[in-house]
């Protein structure tokens, strides 16, 4: 086989530094930022260095025939890296009279007045997610896509969408079709 086909290569954005990791005998290859890091595992038969910001993998000597498994390890190296340029982001609506949203004064929870007799305070994880608030739209913002899912999901499960009026936390963009109320 040729061997230029047993080298890939991706170059690394000036702000993300590598290193590397062994945890019970597996090594992990580390992609970090200012903002967050990710890592992800290497496999045995895979060598792999970097030169001029640009970074190497390639099959080892004794397992050429593994072609199958630098391609699937160049992917998710290059989609590590494509998750460090823009972040992930969920925008919540919250609908119905006299539902508030707000951030309180140290801005490490988030106070939503869903209509029970009290305010509901959620801590928001801050190292990984970042909140604004604009009138009644919830835009949540992170670098790590599950846990701004899960973020995103907690606060709308307090107030899932109501069948009958709509009332509670909507998704941008999500279509649900009402059930129309008996009338007697």
């Amino acid at each position: 086989m040729n061997n230029t086909l047993m080298i890939k290569k991706i170059k690394l954005p000036s702000y993300v530094e590598i290193s590397v990791a062994t945890l019970q005998k597996r090594r992990f290859l580390i992609f970090m930022s200012e903002k967050h890091s990710k890592y992800m595992l290497i496999s045995k038969n895979l060598e792999f260095y970097k030169k001029d910001n640009v970074l190497f993998f390639k099959l080892s000597s004794e397992h050429q025939n593994s072609y199958l498994e630098l391609n699937q390890t160049h992917l998710l190296a290059l989609k590590c890296l494509n998750s460090f340029e823009k972040p992930f982001k969920k925008r919540l609506i919250l609908k119905g009279l006299g539902f508030r949203l707000g951030v309180s004064e140290d801005l490490n929870f988030l106070e939503l007045k869903l209509g029970y007799s009290h305010t509901l305070k959620i801590r928001i994880p801050k190292n990984y997610i970042t909140v604004k608030i604009d009138k009644n739209y919830l835009n949540i913002e992170g670098f790590d896509k599950t846990k701004v899912g899960n973020f995103s999901n907690q606060i709308r499960n307090l107030k899932y969408p109501d069948s009958y009026k709509g009332k509670g936390f909507w998704y941008k963009d999500e279509i649900r079709v009402l059930k129309e109320i008996k009338k007697t």
